[in-house]
């Protein structure tokens, strides 16, 4: 999913609650970045043009499919590396965070050194790291964005050898419990913390263990249930918008979204086949 945002030069911001990460969609074509370090991870993917880095004592040049990896206190530049310049999407992590939730505290010090190299050429992760970053920024839902959030990371820290296996849990009680809680309040605006909380597991963990049992996430999860509700309201009478409301969505077009997903006809074709 590439930026399609060509010929101007551009920046958007965002900071969400999971671990106050901050999140950077950018294009740069005279934008000349002096060095200096960030006191957080710095990971991202190149989705045009190309950028010219110094790292660790050597000269980088990234380009499309390129994934960017820049650890804390790591002294790097910033340069375009030709005359189109570089778009990419960023995300900066604090190292305490995400040594407490991703790499499940195998790291006693504050960060930790992952990264050889600034950048590294590989095609499926970067598409797969530009995918996740926009759908994290242009969510409305907080489970949705953590979700989002601590998949991606999961498979960036993977991919790299970091993350280890989690520690043993009672999986099958702690899905029972997540479960329920979904199940009894299905139009309830839930987070990934509270759920996460109720099992006393590590949100990435409860993610997987969830999943891995579900076979869907717990946001995928909600949402079924959520048009599940909607049918049984549109069956008794209740009117479109209405539903959506009553069953937690954010609006009917997202309803609607999801209806058809799941359901295989929209909203109004089911109500009316009543």
């Amino acid at each position: 999913m590439m930026d399609t945002r060509h010929d101007t030069d551009f920046t958007r911001f965002q900071r969400i609650a999971q671990g106050h990460c901050e999140l950077l969609s950018a294009r740069f074509s005279t934008q000349s970045f002096g060095r200096h370090a960030h006191e957080r991870y710095a990971v991202g993917a190149i989705s045009g043009g190309v950028e010219k880095l110094y790292y660790r004592g050597a000269g980088y040049l990234g380009s499309a499919g390129s994934v960017v990896t820049i650890s804390p206190g790591e002294i790097h530049d910033g340069l375009p590396g030709s005359a189109e310049g570089w778009r990419y999407r960023m995300l900066y992590i604090d190292p305490q965070w995400l040594n407490r939730v991703v790499l499940q505290g195998r790291c006693a010090e504050d960060h930790i050194h992952l990264f050889q190299h600034a950048f590294s050429r590989d095609e499926v992760f970067a598409q797969v790291f530009l995918q996740h970053h926009q759908l994290i920024e242009a969510s409305a839902s907080e489970l949705e964005r953590d979700s989002l959030l601590l998949t991606l990371l999961a498979a960036l820290f993977q991919r790299c050898g970091a993350v280890g296996e989690c520690r043993v849990a009672s999986e099958r009680e702690a899905v029972r419990r997540i479960r329920s809680r979904l199940d009894d309040d299905v139009a309830g605006a839930v987070s990934l913390d509270e759920l996460a909380g109720l099992v006393g597991m590590d949100p990435l963990y409860m993610i997987r263990v969830f999943k891995k049992s579900v076979g869907v996430s717990p946001h995928s999860y909600q949402i079924q249930k959520r048009v599940a509700h909607v049918q049984q309201l549109l069956r008794a009478g209740m009117g479109i918008a209405d539903a959506a409301f009553c069953a937690g969505f954010f609006d009917q077009s997202h309803m609607a979204r999801a209806f058809r997903k799941v359901v295989g006809v929209t909203p109004g074709r089911f109500k009316d086949c009543g």
